[in-house]
């Protein structure tokens, strides 16, 4: 029985660590309503801020500071007035 309830809780503990988008990056929403032209971006763990699209087509309530996990594609002859990082369409964004 102690086996079976280790078992689960292992189980259990690596289910709620994934995220349903695979191979995402840990990101967090930012507004950077202030800065001409800008509004909700993304920024990466890794500092780069993407602008996004399609950010209000995913099922999540995007604020400040919210974390989420990522995956993107960088849109080609794409033009912003915010310009503070690429300009990208979301293809999965789920919270973290």
């Amino acid at each position: 029985m102690r086996i079976a309830l280790i078992v689960v809780s292992i189980l259990c503990l690596q289910a709620c660590s994934r995220t349903s988008c695979e191979d995402a990056q840990a990101a967090t929403i930012k507004d950077y309503t202030g800065l001409d032209g800008c509004g909700l971006v993304i920024k990466l763990e890794n500092g780069q801020v993407l602008e996004p699209t399609n950010l209000n087509d995913f099922n999540i309530n995007p604020e400040d500071g919210t974390k989420v996990w990522i995956t993107y594609h960088e849109l080609q002859n794409a033009a912003s007035i915010c310009m503070v990082g690429p300009i990208v369409s979301i293809d999965c964004l789920t919270k973290r």
